[in-house]
C-alpha cells in the first residue's frame, strides 16, 4: 500500500511537479481511508493533495493510471464445442472474417482516441504533448520578458499572483512598523508616578506617509512587452500604493492611471490598449525630450515625489545639443524637484551605453538606473520600494 503511494510521490517529483514530505504523509492517509475500491474517487483525492497548478493535471493523471493499474481480468475461456469454424479459421470465410473484425477493432480504437481528444480540448484541460513543453512557473520568474515572441496565458496568472504577494509583504510591512515601535518621550511621561519605571509602554502612531509614486513606462517598440507586463503587475499590488499614478510613453505621454480603477485586469488593459490607439502610440519610437516634457508638466513633481521610469534609455528620436540628448537636462531637473528617480532597464547591461544608449548621462544627472528584465527581478523591486 505505502509502496504505491511512495512511488507515486517519486514519479510525479521526477517530471517536476513539488511533493513534498507532508504530501507524501497526506497521500498515504487518504489510501488508507479510501483504498482502491472506487478508484476516480481516489484519484481525485491524491489529484488535490499533489497537483498545485492546473497545467500539472496530465502529469498526475499519466502516473497515476501507471501506478494504480487495474489489474487485467481472466478472459473467460469459450468451449471448443462452442466455437465455430469461422471463429477457429479452418472454415472458407475465416480469413474474410478476421479481416473484418481486425478492422472494426483499429476503427473503434481510434474513434475513442478522438472523441478523448475532443474532450480534453472541450474540458479545456491542455493535451500531454503540449503541457510537456511548457516550462515550469519557476523558470517562467527568470525569464527575459523582453525575449518573448508569443502570449503566454500563465504569465498573467503568475503577474496577479506576484502582485497579491507584492501587496500582502508591503502591508504586512507597514503594519509592523507602525505598531511596534514605542513612543520614548510619552513613555516617560506616563512612568513619572511609578518613580521612572517603565510599567507602560507608549507605542508610537504611525506618521502619515504622503510620498506619491509615479511611474512612466516606455511603450515604444523595445520595450512595449515589458511595459504590458509591469501594467498588470502594478494592477494586482495597486492597493499597496494609495497615492500612485501611472503614465505610459513614446514621444507623446499618456496617463493611464484611471485603467487602475477597474475592477477586473482584462477590463484595466483593454482600456489601456484603447487609449493607445487613439493617441496613435502603437510601436512608435521614443522621443524622451518631449514625452519627459509633456511629463513634469502633467505629473507636477515635488520632495515628496518618486518617479519609476521604465525604459531602455534609448532616445531615437530626441533632439541633441553638441552630441548630447536633450532629455538629460530633463532628468537632472526631475532629479532635483523629486525624492528620487530610479530607471528601471530591461535591456542587457552589456548594451548600456552602445549607439544611442543614455544610461550613464542619466546617472550622472542623478537617476538611480537598475537592470530590470524578469518578472522576478520587477516584483522584487517594486515590493522593496
Amino acid at each position: 500500500m505505502i509502496d504505491k503511494v511512495a512511488d507515486l510521490s517519486h514519479q510525479l517529483r521526477e517530471v517536476g511537479l513539488p511533493v513534498s514530505v507532508r504530501s507524501t504523509q497526506s497521500a498515504a492517509q487518504i489510501y488508507r481511508e479510501l483504498g482502491e475500491d472506487d478508484r476516480n474517487l481516489l484519484k481525485t483525492a491524491l489529484r488535490a493533495i499533489y497537483v498545485k497548478d492546473k497545467y500539472d493535471i496530465p502529469k498526475f493523471n499519466k502516473i497515476f493510471e501507471n501506478v494504480f493499474k487495474k489489474e487485467a481480468k481472466k478472459k473467460e475461456v469459450l468451449d471448443a464445442e462452442q466455437r465455430g469454424k469461422a471463429y477457429k479459421g479452418t472454415g472458407p470465410k475465416s480469413n474474410k472474417y478476421i479481416i473484418k473484425k481486425q478492422g472494426n477493432i483499429s476503427t473503434k480504437i481510434k474513434k475513442e482516441k478522438i472523441d478523448n481528444e475532443k474532450l480534453k480540448q472541450l474540458s479545456g484541460q491542455p493535451l500531454l504533448d503540449e503541457v510537456q513543453k511548457l516550462e515550469r512557473d519557476g523558470e517562467l520568474l527568470n525569464k527575459d520578458l523582453t525575449k518573448l515572441n508569443k502570449f503566454d496565458p500563465r504569465m498573467l496568472e503568475i503577474c496577479q499572483r506576484l502582485g497579491r504577494k507584492i501587496a500582502n509583504k508591503r502591508s504586512r510591512r507597514k503594519i509592523q512598523t507602525s505598531s511596534n515601535r514605542i513612543d520614548i518621550r510619552r513613555t516617560i511621561r506616563a512612568n513619572m508616578k511609578y518613580g521612572g519605571v517603565p510599567f507602560e509602554l507608549i507605542k508610537a502612531k504611525p506618521r502619515p506617509h504622503k510620498n506619491e509614486h509615479l511611474f512612466l513606462n516606455d511603450i515604444s517598440g523595445s520595450c512595449e512587452w515589458i511595459s504590458s507586463w509591469f501594467f498588470m503587475l502594478m494592477f494586482s499590488a495597486q492597493s499597496a500604493f494609495k497615492n500612485s499614478r501611472t503614465f505610459e510613453f513614446d514621444n507623446k505621454v499618456i496617463e493611464t492611471t484611471g485603467a487602475l480603477k477597474e475592477e477586473y485586469l482584462i477590463d484595466a488593459f483593454t482600456k489601456v490598449k484603447d487609449m493607445r490607439l487613439k493617441n496613435a502610440m502603437v510601436h512608435g519610437t521614443s522621443n524622451m525630450y518631449t514625452a519627459f516634457e509633456k511629463f513634469m508638466d502633467v505629473a507636477k513633481l515635488n520632495n515628496k515625489s518618486y518617479v519609476i521610469i521604465l525604459s531602455d534609455c534609448r532616445d531615437w528620436a530626441g533632439p541633441k545639443v553638441k552630441g548630447i540628448p536633450a532629455s538629460v537636462d530633463l532628468v537632472g531637473e526631475m532629479v532635483k524637484n523629486s525624492k528620487k528617480v530610479v530607471i528601471l532597464n530591461p535591456e542587457d547591461r552589456n548594451k548600456w551605453d552602445i549607439v544611442d544608449s543614455c544610461v550613464s548621462l542619466y546617472e550622472d544627472a542623478g537617476a538611480h538606473v537598475f537592470e530590470v528584465n524578469t518578472l522576478n527581478q520587477l516584483a522584487q523591486f517594486v515590493e522593496q520600494m
